[in-house]
């Protein structure tokens, strides 16, 4: 995948064994698991409200950029280019 996003959620997966598909990564409102990421633009922490647990949920998000994820599962996270 190699796509551009306006928003871009991260936040652990607690699902997860501790070795695989350890984060999960809200784009633009669709999530998917991922085994690693590297970030390389401008963060922020959110606090969301998650309809389908009924609770608040915390993230690293991102505006406006570019979702790498190679076959492996490591995303990275780059800022957008003009």
């Amino acid at each position: 995948m190699n796509k551009q996003f306006s928003q871009v959620k991260i936040r652990y997966n607690t699902d997860s064994n501790g070795q695989d598909q350890c984060w999960r990564l809200i784009l633009d409102g669709d999530e998917i698991l991922v085994e690693s990421v590297q970030i390389n633009a401008p963060v922020f922490t959110s606090r969301d409200w998650i309809e389908a647990v009924g609770k608040f949920k915390h993230h690293i998000s991102v505006s406006d950029c570019l979702v790498q994820i190679d076959e492996e599962g490591a995303a990275l996270i780059s800022a957008k280019t003009a």
